[in-house]
């Protein structure tokens, strides 16, 4: 009996683990960017969902001290069935030369962040989109 208590609770632990694992996705940002007026480097970022909370972290993955989260709500999915694993996306806004780019949006599937940065003190020149 205790075996078998042992595995259907090893069975829920696997389970939560790939929940958890799939709602999350790596995103490889070539070049530094600004968010709220601060500078990221560029580099590797994780980027995780918790759907339940309405939530999104985007986190450089060699220092995830550096973190940043935002509610999202429902978004723009141009995939129908929805794409698995979901399309991640991060749009940023280039403002001019010698400018960093900007982090407008983060969208993880159906799921989307507003716009990060709603009052740009510059004309956008050019948007990237990082992801897919």
């Amino acid at each position: 009996m205790l075996s078998l208590r042992t595995l259907v609770l090893s069975s829920a632990a696997l389970c939560s683990t790939a929940a958890f694992a799939a709602n999350q996705a790596r995103v490889d940002v070539p070049f530094n960017f600004v968010v709220k007026n601060h500078t990221y480097q560029a580099g590797t970022y994780r980027v995780e969902v918790e759907p339940e909370r309405s939530l999104v972290t985007l986190s450089k993955v060699t220092d995830p001290v550096k973190s940043m989260m935002w509610l999202v709500g429902p978004g723009n999915n141009d995939t129908y069935p929805p794409a698995y694993p979901p399309k991640v996306r991060l749009t940023f806004d280039n403002m001019g030369q010698g400018q960093d780019m900007v982090l407008r949006t983060v969208q993880y599937g159906g799921l989307t962040t507003p716009n990060l940065d709603a009052h740009p003190k510059h004309k956008v020149t050019a948007t990237r989109i990082v992801g897919e």
